[in-house]
C-alpha cells in the first residue's frame, strides 16, 4: 500500500518570491505541494515539478478562497498538513503621505487575506493535527523609518536596518498579535502555528519601488532620492537568496518548530537586539552613536549573526 504524501499549501507563489522558493524546498522532501496565487500564469516556472499543483487563490475573495478549499479536500481526502500563509504586500511611503485607500489595500491582502485563507483551510488542518506557519517580518521589533537621516550609518543604526517600513510594518504587527494568539486557540486541536519572522530576502515584493516618487506637498522631499533608493531595495542592506531562506525554514517546519523561526538578513541580529536591549536607547544611539561600546557590542554581533545567516 502506498502511502500518501503529506501536504502543504503555500499563498503567494508568484516567481522571484519566497513564496515560489517555499514550493521547491517542500517539494524536495517528497510532499504534495498546493502553489497558489492570485495570476496562475505567475507560477508557471513551477508548473513542470513533480507533485506540485497550481491553484488560483485570491486572498481577499471568499469565493475565490472557498474554491481553493474544495479542491484540496478532493484531492486530499479532506486534510491539509502545513498551511503557509506568504501572500503580502509590501509598499514604502512615508505615513503622512500614503494614501489611505492604498493603504487598505495593503491590510486587506497582509491581515484579512491572512485570516481568511486561515478560517478557511482551519478544519482540514485540525484534521491532520497539521501546522500553521505565518510569514511575518521583523519590523514588527524593531520599526524603522525609510533610510533617511534617522538611519545614518552609525552602528546601532545599521544593526537595525530591516524591510519594514510605517503603515507596512503595523500591518505586519498585526499579523503578528493575530498569530501570537491563533497560537493558543488552536493548541487544544494539537495544531502548531508557527511565526516566521522575516529579515531581509532578495525578492521582488518591493512593489512600488521601480516608478517611486513622493508626493508633490510631502515635507520629505529633500530625502526624496533615499526612500527612493530604499523603495527599490537599493539601500545597501544584506539580503539572503530566496533559496536558502526557503532550505532553512522548511528545514525548521518539518523539524516540529512550535512558535518563532527567525531568518532572513538581519534576523539575528534584531531577534537579539530587541531582546538585550531597550528600543529607546537604541534610537538614542542611532541618533548621536555616543555609548561606543555598544556600538561596538552591536556591530560584533551583527557581523556574527550575518556571517551565519547569508552563508
Amino acid at each position: 500500500m502506498t502511502m500518501a504524501l503529506k501536504s502543504v499549501l503555500i499563498t503567494g507563489c508568484s516567481a522571484g518570491g519566497i513564496g515560489s522558493a517555499l514550493v521547491e524546498a517542500f517539494q524536495k522532501q517528497n510532499m504534495l505541494v498546493f502553489a497558489t496565487a492570485r495570476d496562475p500564469y505567475k507560477m508557471s516556472h513551477l508548473k513542470e515539478i513533480p507533485n506540485v499543483k497550481l491553484l488560483t487563490l485570491e486572498p481577499t475573495s471568499v469565493t475565490s478562497v472557498r474554491a481553493a478549499v474544495d479542491i484540496v479536500a478532493a484531492q486530499t481526502g479532506g486534510t491539509l498538513d502545513y498551511l503557509v500563509n506568504n501572500a503580502g504586500q509590501t509598499i514604502i511611503m512615508p505615513t503622512l503621505d500614503f494614501d489611505i485607500e492604498t493603504a487598505k489595500g495593503m491590510y486587506e491582502i497582509n491581515v484579512w487575506g491572512m485570516v481568511r485563507v486561515t478560517q478557511a483551510f482551519a478544519p482540514l488542518v485540525i484534521e491532520a493535527k497539521g501546522t500553521i506557519a505565518n510569514i511575518n517580518s521583523i519590523g514588527t521589533h524593531v520599526n524603522t523609518p525609510w533610510m533617511g537621516e534617522f538611519t545614518k550609518p552609525t552602528p546601532v543604526a545599521v544593526a537595525m536596518l530591516n524591510d519594514a517600513l510605517g503603515l507596512y510594518a503595523g500591518s505586519k504587527a498585526a499579523a503578528n498579535a493575530i498569530t501570537e494568539t491563533l497560537r493558543l486557540e488552536m493548541a487544544p486541536f494539537d495544531v502548531k502555528v508557527v511565526n516566521i519572522v522575516t529579515g531581509a530576502i532578495s525578492t521582488n515584493i518591493l512593489s512600488n519601488g521601480v516608478n517611486f516618487e513622493l508626493p508633490r506637498t510631502s515635507r520629505y522631499k529633500n530625502i526624496e532620492k533615499e526612500i527612493s533608493a530604499r523603495a527599490r531595495g537599493e539601500d545597501g542592506t544584506p539580503r539572503m537568496e530566496p533559496s536558502l531562506f526557503a532550505e532553512k525554514v522548511v528545514g525548521d517546519i518539518l523539524r516540529g518548530a512550535k512558535r518563532h523561526i527567525w531568518r532572513g538578513g538581519y534576523a539575528s541580529i534584531v531577534r537579539y537586539t530587541s531582546y538585550w536591549f531597550p528600543f529607546s536607547l537604541a534610537v538614542s544611539e542611532a541618533r548621536s552613536c555616543s555609548i561606543a561600546c555598544m556600538g561596538d557590542l552591536l556591530m560584533a554581533t551583527r557581523n556574527t549573526c550575518l556571517s551565519k545567516e547569508l552563508a
